[in-house]
Parts: C-alpha cells; structure tokens; sequence
C-alpha cells in the first residue's frame, strides 16, 4: 500500500521521474524491513530469555507479514474503492472517507507500540511508518501524524513499560540523542515525502499531457484520413467523369443516330456510325483498363500534341456520326517539342481539361465550329477551347466552385467545370470563361511551367 506511484504515471511520466520513484518506495521497504530485523536482534540476543521474548518474536513475525501483504495487495490489484465507515462525523453532515489503507495503516501503528512497550530496540522502525503517514494521509494530517509519532519514539524509550523509567533519567539526565534522532527523522522524512509528492504528481501530469498528446494526434490522423479519402472520391470523381462518363455519353449519342441511319434504310451511314460506336468504346476500354493500373491517361503515351489531335479528331468524328455539321481543330503556339517535355502533372491537366472543354462544346453549346489553341509562353502554358454555339450566361456560374450553381447552369447532369477548376487548381492555374448568350464560349486556362518553356515559336495547325 505505501509510496506506489500510479499505474497511469508509470506508463507516462519521464523515465528519470520513475526511476526515482521506484527507488524511493524499494528504499522504503528495505528500511523498514532492516530497522524491524535490528531492533528484534537487539531485544532478543545477548539476554536470558524471558517470557516477553516470544511475544516480541510473535509481534516482529506479524509485523512483518502484515506489512508485506499490505504492499504486495497494493502493487498487484490496487486499492479497493473508498469506504465510509460510521463514527466519524464531519461538520458538513457527511462522514470521514476511510479506506482499507487507513485500517491497515492503524495495525501496523498498533503492532509497533505493542513491540516499543516491550522493547526500546523498535524506536527506529517508526521512520517508514511516518513515511506511510506522510503518504496516505493529506498533508496537514500526514505532518500532525508524524509528530505524535516522534514524540511517542522520545516518550517510550525513557517513560515506557520497556522504558529507562524517571528515576534514572532524574539521575542521569535527558541524553541529547534521544530528542535529536527521532525529531531529525521525523523532519527529514517530511522533507522526502513532500518531494515524492511532487515528482509523484509531476509523473502524472506528463502522463495526461502525454495522454492529450496522443489523442489529439489519434484525432489528426482521422481528421487526416478522412480528408484523403473525400480528396481520393474527388478525384476518382474527375477521372471517370473525364474519361468513361464523357465516352458512354458520345457512344448513346451516336448510337442514337445509327439506329436513325438504319431505321431510315442507310445502311451505309449506319455502318460507319457503328465504326464510330466501336472506335469510341475501344479508346474508353483502354481509358478503363489503364485507369484500373495507374489512373494514367492512354492518350499520353505518346505526346501531349498527339493527345490533343486525337482528342480534336474523336470529338469531331463523333459529332458528324451524330448527324452534325461540327468541325474542330487545334494550333499549336510554340515548340511542340517543348510541350512534349511538360511535366506528367501538367500534360495530364492539358489533356484533361481539353477532354472536359470539348466534351461541354458537344453537349451544350450546339455549335458548329470549335478551336483549340495550344500556347508555350515563359514560365506558362496556355490552352483555350472556343466555339461559335449559342453561349450562356457567365454570371450563372460565379462562384465556379458552387456545385450547386453549376449544376443549374449545366442541366442537373453538369460536373464537367467543378472538375476543371478542381484540376486547374491542383496545380497552381487560373480557369476563365469569357461567354454571352448567342455568342459562343471561350474557355481559357493558364498553367504554371518553369525551366522547359521558351518564347512562343511557329507551330502547327491540326484542323481536323
């Protein structure tokens, strides 16, 4: 029961407060045990025996054991909950909190002046026992404790059953030691156990900041969990969106005009618009299977040009399949090799957001002529998608980032410009939209790139 530190303490204080901890209650025990063992040498050995020897022996032995199961009861199951045990009123009505420490600590007082009646051998065995005081009960009542029990060991010895008796301290005189040892004891076990206390509660307050340490990096490692997995579901939004959302949507698209082609009696035009519908499922095969491996777009295998000249053809192809009169085409501003040398991040935005440009030109915009421009400038890259279709209005759309606004403007089904901006941001760009209604559509993004760009060069025009 004596001077053991919390198990919450141990578990988090600084090993150097622990340490001494520990040896301050081993320090304990092994003083207790040494000062119990001398003073029954000193009272039995050396004398003739006599019949208070085998109570002294009786009382040293159940001493001893008491003070032993007390500990190891504390250090292996803990102290039970605190008792209330009547005769013990408070002025505030309620009773005085007594616990199975307390009782234990009242026999062991008991056992030790049943031994000091006997014997003056067993003065020094009341140091740990003040240390049990100082330590089980508050303060104030620890120090009261200590120094009725420092003038029990100062009385006993010259005023006791066992005692020198009055008439030869009349005689002799009161020896300066017998006052000096115990209350020299009694002030240095004070000073100790107030320095237990406060490394004690100092190993338990690291332990609840060690405590709170850990919860709330528990609580940052959710909190960062659960931002990765909205941040993956966005981006795996965007993926299929760009890729598999937009192929279904042509293949439906072109479907639809086949199934005119044959119904009407054209096999010729139905045929070529089922090569479109194979052709178009074939690239979206691809974009799923290279989704599946890397998330990586097939278009970019090749070059970032390439990319976009497939993109400008398919887009248009799948138009005129549809029955439309839609030309598309893209130019390149600058040297094509340079582009080719863009960074993954930002080839995969270009060709992303062309993707999502053209795929909005086709859904919405009802025109008949779109152009792409691929732009190198220093420290940036440019792409701009316009058409000539029936526009809208831009102010329908402020903020972008409004899900809720964008798909009004869009027809419920719009996700196409929260995926842009999403895209666009990722990597530092601007997105803008320059539109009026009957006007057409110019969509701009601007892209950050150092180290590989020059000054815009003559480039090619791809007019598919």
């Amino acid at each position: 029961m004596p001077l053991a530190p919390p198990a919450s303490a141990a578990s988090g204080g600084s090993r150097q407060t622990l340490l001494v901890l520990t040896t301050l209650r081993v320090s304990l025990h092994v003083m207790f045990a040494f000062l119990l063992i001398f003073g029954a040498v000193l009272a039995l050995v050396g004398s003739v025996y006599q019949p208070r020897h085998t109570a002294i022996g009786v009382l040293t032995l159940t001493l001893g054991a008491i003070y032993l199961a007390g500990t190891v009861y504390e250090k292996r199951r803990g102290l039970p909950q605190r008792l209330r045990l009547a005769g013990f009123p408070l002025a505030s009505g309620g009773t005085l909190p007594f616990s199975p420490a307390h009782l234990w600590l009242l026999v062991i007082t008991g056992l030790w002046l049943a031994l000091m009646c006997l014997d003056s051998s067993f003065t020094w065995a009341v140091f740990p026992v003040m240390f049990l005081y100082l330590h089980l009960l508050r303060p104030l009542a620890g120090v009261l404790a200590t120094g009725a029990l420092c003038l029990l060991a100062v009385a006993l010895p010259l005023v006791g059953p066992a005692g020198f008796g009055l008439a030869r301290l009349r005689a002799e005189g009161l020896t300066p030691g017998y006052l000096v040892g115990p209350t020299l004891g009694a002030m240095l076990a004070v000073v100790i156990s107030f320095t237990y206390r406060a490394l004690r509660q100092d190993a338990a307050h690291q332990f609840r900041l060690a405590e709170q340490l850990r919860a709330v990096q528990a609580e940052l490692a959710q909190q960062q969990y659960r931002a990765g997995k909205i941040a993956e579901r966005e981006r795996l939004a965007r993926e299929i969106h760009d890729t598999l959302a937009q192929g279904l949507s042509s293949i439906v698209l072109v479907s639809r005009a086949a199934s005119n082609a044959l119904e009407s009696g054209d096999t010729a035009l139905g045929r070529e618009r089922l090569q479109v519908i194979e052709q178009s499922a074939s690239t979206n095969l691809a974009e799923a299977r290279r989704f599946i491996h890397d998330l990586a777009s097939p278009a970019l295998d090749s070059s970032v040009v390439g990319a976009l000249s497939s993109l400008v053809a398919s887009t248009q192809a799948t138009q005129q399949a549809a029955g439309l009169d839609f030309r598309c085409s893209l130019t390149v501003d600058g040297d094509e090799s340079a582009v080719n040398r863009l960074p993954e991040p930002i080839a995969s935005t270009l060709v992303r957001v062309a993707q999502g440009a053209l795929a909005n030109v086709a859904a919405h915009s009802q025109a008949s002529q779109a152009v792409m421009t691929l732009s190198l400038w220093p420290g940036e890259v440019a792409l701009d998608v316009c058409d000539n279709g029936v526009g809208f209005d831009v102010r329908a759309l402020s903020p972008v980032t409004d899900k809720a606004e964008v798909a009004l403007a869009e027809g419920s089904t719009g996700y196409g410009l929260i995926s842009l901006t999403a895209r666009v941001d990722q990597v530092g760009g601007t997105l803008n939209i320059e539109s009026s209604p009957g006007a057409g559509t110019a969509l701009s993004v601007r892209l950050p790139v150092e180290g590989v760009l020059a000054a815009p060069a003559s480039g090619g025009n791809y007019d598919c």
